[in-house]
């Protein structure tokens, strides 16, 4: 029998088979484990003895990042040589998700694989350990963020005031019309540019050159409205555009409390910095709240994606049609992602 195994060229050769930005977040995940192996165990995690050694350190460090205190200390931070000081995740300081957890797993698996590993992530240790953490977080959370349909969107709409003196009142209509009507992830609200937009008199056709399924850059094309109405997304994004003069790059910017548009900061390169994740949040907490809303603590960055994907169901619009707003590619994630709430309106009993 002879026993041949990869040189090194092969083994660095399949590393390269994974997008860059894949290779960067599994190799930013194994630092992590090695780091949390030298402390823990005194070891690094290709020391261990045996193949149950290893299922056995990778579910104790599934459990401690969901469990421990101390594991959030790792959240955004990075281990990658030269990207020790940047943190870009706005949750660092709230616990690991269980959807996080198990690509940290897929990224350790992938990690053991290379280094000559049989890890089966189908292992009973490390497959009950992931169960229990995803059940644990279902329990721990009832439901989803909460949704905001369009008689949440019409109060927030109408609680803001018609003070053009102020631009945060102006863009946060546009942000929330927009965000309301494109039924686009908060990433692709946000990363829309001026060179995107394609204006008609129905509407305007906005580019989605790339999304969380879309990796590729095949990008989709959505359509806003003129609703002509007081809620029209495509008046308000006309309202934003020209009292803040933007004729090209991001759409939505920071406005500080001198009531200037901050749209000539630059990030590391050279490039225009639109508004980020935790102030799209905090924006659309603060105005559901100032409309009298319930349960403004559970809106997060989905909670417009949700509403108009629910109050299109709830409207009768087919499936299929959502899809190609939403840029989901099953109907099982349009199923998840619908928040039928109120049980009484949504009652097929009522429809037969």
């Amino acid at each position: 029998m002879v026993k041949i195994s990869l040189n090194e060229n092969v083994s660095k050769l399949k590393e390269k088979s994974k997008a860059k930005n894949t290779q960067d977040k599994y190799q930013g995940d194994w630092l992590k484990f090695i780091d949390y192996c030298k402390n823990k165990y005194n070891c690094n995690p290709l020391d261990v003895d045996d193949l149950d050694s290893a299922y056995a350190l990778t579910a104790n460090y599934m459990d401690w990042l969901h469990e421990d205190p101390e594991a959030k200390i790792l959240k955004g931070t990075s281990n990658i040589p030269g990207k020790e000081k940047l943190n870009n995740n706005p949750y660092s300081s709230s616990p690991y998700k269980a959807s996080t957890i198990q690509r940290i797993l897929a990224s350790i698996t992938y990690k053991y694989r290379l280094n000559g590993f049989q890890f089966d992530r189908k292992n009973p240790n490390i497959a009950e350990t992931i169960s229990a953490i995803v059940r644990n977080e279902k329990n721990s959370r009832s439901g989803q963020a909460k949704e905001l349909l369009k008689a949440d969107i019409i109060k927030i709409i109408d609680s803001i005031p018609n003070d053009g003196e102020d631009f945060s009142n102006i863009r946060d209509k546009a942000l929330i019309l927009i965000g309301f009507y494109s039924f686009c992830r908060r990433s692709e609200l946000l990363g829309m540019n001026f060179e995107h937009l394609n204006f008609a008199n129905d509407g305007v056709q906005v580019l989605i050159p790339f999304s969380k399924t879309d990796q590729t850059g095949e990008g989709r094309m959505i359509f806003l409205p003129a609703t002509k109405d007081a809620y029209c997304p495509v008046k308000a994004l006309n309202d934003w555009l020209e009292i803040a003069m933007i004729e090209r790059g991001p759409l939505f910017y920071k406005i500080n409390k001198s009531n200037t548009i901050e749209k000539y900061t630059l990030n590391y390169k050279n490039q225009k910095i639109s508004l980020n994740d935790s102030s799209f949040v905090l924006i659309l907490k603060k105005r559901a709240f100032a409309a009298g809303l319930d349960d403004c603590d559970k809106i997060s960055g989905h909670s417009l994606r949700i509403g108009s994907i629910t109050q299109a169901r709830m409207n009768g619009v087919p499936t299929h049609e959502i899809m190609a707003q939403s840029g989901h590619k099953t109907t099982q994630m349009i199923d998840k992602y619908t928040k039928l709430s109120n049980i009484r309106e949504t009652s097929a009993a009522k429809k037969i």
